[in-house]
């Protein structure tokens, strides 16, 4: 009777550590842009990215000279980091939603932030726009 209480006690804890592992924060509706921009999967880089931070929750980054897409992360960083240094999870030749990470230093974060989101933007122009857009909300 003691090894059946003890395993089901067991087996209650792994099943609640494993709903807290899935579950996942739904994303303010501001970054819903879905309607409005190109949805892709993975960009595809040669030349080294070059970044600039939107809010606390997205990215727009440069590559290939004349591309613009804006990442979403899973989750907000920390607002006490202001201009924070960003770095990604591999060797960037290809970034990917939702298994690429974007890693800021400084920040107490060692698994980094999962790029939810990224959205292929049409130039400087719309990048400057989407970037006022999103600041404002």
């Amino acid at each position: 009777m003691k090894v059946l209480i003890k395993g089901s006690s067991i087996f209650v804890l792994f099943i609640m550590v494993m709903s807290c592992a899935t579950i996942t924060s739904a994303l303010p509706e501001k970054y819903n842009l879905d309607n409005e921009l190109e949805a892709v999967d993975r960009i595809f880089t040669i030349k080294s990215p070059r970044w600039q931070q939107v809010d606390n929750q997205s990215v727009i980054l440069r590559v290939n000279w004349n591309d613009y897409y804006l990442l979403v992360l899973r989750r907000p960083i920390d607002k006490r980091y202001s201009n924070p240094s960003l770095g990604f999870s591999r060797t960037i030749s290809s970034i990917t939603r939702g298994i690429d990470r974007v890693f800021v230093e400084p920040s107490e974060s060692t698994t980094g932030f999962v790029i939810d989101k990224i959205y292929k933007l049409k130039g400087r122009e719309h990048a400057n726009e989407i970037k006022e857009r999103l600041r404002e909300d």
